[in-house]
């Protein structure tokens, strides 16, 4: 096996969903029920762990996560990057004051939706518009470019 943390992972969630199973008073659909959402939990919070470890130690690089192929700095995938962070972190901080998940209204849904579209648009009039391997004033970047 490649990835031990992925193992690790793995088995750390089925020894949470077990302990919670055994431990947890109440019938059996209730364990279930807690089981099941503390093991997704734990998983979702190891993989989270592995790619910030991951981050930190160079493994992946994140270098042109906000740059445009022909180089320079992207709004669109800016703005989607902090859109998805504030609602985040938002909803993050309610769960943990609340101790519960709360509804997600629609408007957030659609601030969410408005600002992926914005990304894809961007994208669609990029590739349309054949700058993909130019930069900002259309000169070549080097990159090859297909054309069909």
């Amino acid at each position: 096996m490649k990835n031990i943390e992925f193992i690790i992972s793995v088995i750390l969630t089925v020894g949470t969903a077990f302990v919670v199973a055994l431990f947890v008073q109440g019938d059996a659909t209730v364990k279930l029920k807690l089981a099941f959402e503390y093991g997704m939990l734990v998983l979702l919070f190891l993989f989270g762990f592995m790619i910030l470890a991951a981050i930190a130690s160079g493994r992946i690089d994140i270098s042109t996560l906000l740059t445009e192929d022909g180089g320079g700095a992207s709004m669109s995938r800016f703005q989607l990057l902090i859109f998805t962070f504030v609602v985040a972190l938002s909803f993050f901080l309610i769960v943990v004051c609340d101790c519960k998940f709360p509804e997600i209204p629609a408007n957030v849904l659609a601030l969410l939706g408005i600002s992926a579209t914005t990304y894809g648009v961007s994208k669609g009039i990029q590739a349309s518009s054949g700058l993909k391997g130019k930069d900002s004033a259309g000169t070549s970047t080097g990159k090859t470019t297909q054309t069909k």
